[in-house]
């Protein structure tokens, strides 16, 4: 197969997903079955959904019910379906789903948990 057609798709060969995927400029996306490490500075939204080991900085960050992610994670909002272990800094609100869980040393401006989400650490509000 000639390489110029990897990157160059077709219309009919574009596919359709119902994940929330953010669009924007500076946005980072860890889909199903990815497994990331290292350090992320993201100017956007983060959306995981995989798993990301390391540190994550960005304004807004969404763990969707399959994600993971260990090490530090600092937002301005951070909403969590998944799983978030470790060092958690929501500067303004942490969102924890009835799917959700966080654990580690927590800080946060405004938090709110839904009905079977787990919150286990210690607690800083900011």
């Amino acid at each position: 197969m000639d390489p110029r057609q990897l990157t160059q798709p077709r219309d009919a060969d574009t596919i359709q997903m119902n994940n929330p995927v953010p669009t924007s400029f500076g946005a980072l996306y860890v889909g199903e079955g990815v497994f990331a490490q290292g350090v992320a500075i993201v100017p956007g939204q983060a959306v995981i959904n995989g798993q990301f080991n390391g540190a994550i900085d960005a304004s807004d960050i969404h763990i969707q019910a399959r994600g993971i992610v260990s090490g530090t994670t600092k937002a301005e909002f951070i909403s969590v379906d998944g799983q978030i272990n470790d060092s958690v800094q929501a500067t303004n609100t942490l969102t924890i789903g009835n799917t959700g869980a966080v654990s580690g040393d927590v800080s946060y401006g405004s938090l709110e948990i839904a009905k079977g989400g787990e919150l286990i650490g210690s607690l800083t509000q900011i």
